[in-house]
């Protein structure tokens, strides 16, 4: 039986990411660091931005950007298994549009949150975990069955989900890159924050 709410975006998500990590993988080194400085989130550009020193515009943008890039094929990898697996679930309940929503939503408070941690630092941070914090976040308090209330099961899903991403962070960062650790959490608050209020009027 075909599935009435497939999940579209989440598919268009996983896509968009894989082709912009096989791109990035057919550009030469040059190219791939100026797409990752112009494309990653670079804390001290929003701050040099909000103070006047630099467009605002190119800024913001790499707020949404660096939810595009990752540190590598293990990086993405990880992250789109987790998308797929969750979006399969979530996306038909909230409906595509409100999906899309809190996974942009929670990858931008993320890499606000990123930003407010180290807003002076120039090493461009990547990666769309911040917004699967927020899916995960999301999941845990929709679906959760713990006798301990979703609240507390999406917590322990969250911190897990913080802990792999720092491993992976110390394994994969390099000296010119680095994993948005920080993004997480806001990505995950983010998603406790808007579960319940996007899933309003949803079956």
């Amino acid at each position: 039986m075909t599935d009435p709410n497939p999940p579209i975006v989440t598919r268009l998500l996983v896509l968009a990411n894989a082709i912009i990590a096989v791109l990035m993988g057919l550009a030469g080194e040059q190219a791939r660091q100026i797409i990752v400085f112009w494309g990653g989130l670079v804390p001290l550009r929003l701050t040099l931005a909000l103070d006047g020193q630099v467009p605002l515009l190119g800024a913001i943008s790499t707020l949404f950007g660096h939810m595009f890039l990752h540190g590598g094929a293990a990086h993405l990898i990880m992250n789109m298994v987790m998308l797929l697996a969750i979006g399969r679930v979530l996306e038909p309940v909230l409906g595509s549009r409100r999906f899309l929503l809190l996974y942009l939503l929670s990858g931008l408070l993320g890499g606000l949150a990123e930003w407010l941690w180290a807003p002076g630092s120039t090493v461009p941070a990547v990666g769309a975990s911040g917004a699967i914090s927020g899916l995960v976040a999301a999941q845990a308090m929709l679906f959760g069955q713990s006798r301990r209330g979703p609240f507390l099961q999406a917590l322990g899903l969250g911190v897990a989900w913080v802990l792999l991403q720092v491993v992976t962070g110390a394994v994969l960062a390099g000296p010119g890159l680095r994993i948005a650790i920080m993004a997480h959490i806001g990505g995950f608050v983010a998603g406790l924050a808007l579960a319940r209020i996007l899933a309003r009027g949803r079956a």
